[in-house]
């Protein structure tokens, strides 16, 4: 292919998407989905050289949403209405699933002393992190609302659940690098810990009671 083929190309891309603020919205996600595998493994990674079994749950659990999240966008505009509401409804069952392991690992680690501990370089990521994951979280709720699409809000519970377990694991990982109470731990531990699996219990809960309403009445 020419230079000037490609430039050519390149610019019809960039009209496309200017133009197109689904197909903007699509891209987002799949670049989301690339972002929050890069920190799965980082997490996973420090998991293994902390030998920390808190690092590795929730490189587990990102890995698992970041799997999610691709397998809703691959390939979904090709299935039909009732599809989509199922993989819809089968997002909310496997965030359910594993918000009660991370509560179980939470209750593990504050209860048996388990400090959990991140070198420095982990927590500036971790807060860079959260911070992505929150704008994020918040822009697709605006964005993906005049979209009647069942993939895309999926896409958008799963952004809201990252971004509820990032700020978790970030105070979590700050107070035990800065603080020096243990009572103050296991309160803040508890209070956000509580508030994040609420949360995601009740967003999945939602979505679960929705999508078999939506396969009800598409069938």
């Amino acid at each position: 292919m020419k230079e000037t083929d490609k430039k050519s190309q390149l610019r019809t891309t960039v009209k496309k998407l200017q133009k197109d603020s689904r197909l903007r919205a699509e891209v987002l996600l799949y670049f989301s989905f690339v972002v929050n595998l890069a920190y799965a493994v980082l997490q996973g990674v420090n998991g293994v050289a902390a030998r920390s079994i808190w690092a590795g749950t929730l490189a587990f659990y990102y890995l698992t949403l970041s799997t999610i999240r691709f397998s809703l966008l691959l390939g979904h505009k090709k299935v039909n209405i009732v599809k989509k509401w199922k993989k819809y409804r089968n997002s909310a069952f496997i965030m359910l699933i594993l918000n009660f392991a991370l509560l179980g690992i939470h209750c593990i680690t504050l209860y048996m002393g388990h400090i959990i501990t991140y070198p420095g370089y982990m927590i500036y990521a971790m807060a860079a992190y959260t911070f992505y994951t929150a704008i994020t979280a918040i822009r697709n709720v605006v964005i993906y609302r005049k979209y009647n699409d069942p993939v895309l809000s999926a896409s958008k519970a799963l952004s809201l659940a990252v971004a509820a377990i990032s700020v978790y694991s970030l105070q979590s990982a700050m107070i035990s690098a800065f603080g020096d109470s243990e009572e103050f731990r296991i309160i803040m531990g508890n209070c956000v810990g509580a508030c994040v699996f609420f949360m995601i219990s009740a967003i999945s809960v939602f979505m679960i009671v929705k999508g078999t309403k939506a396969i009800r009445r598409a069938v």
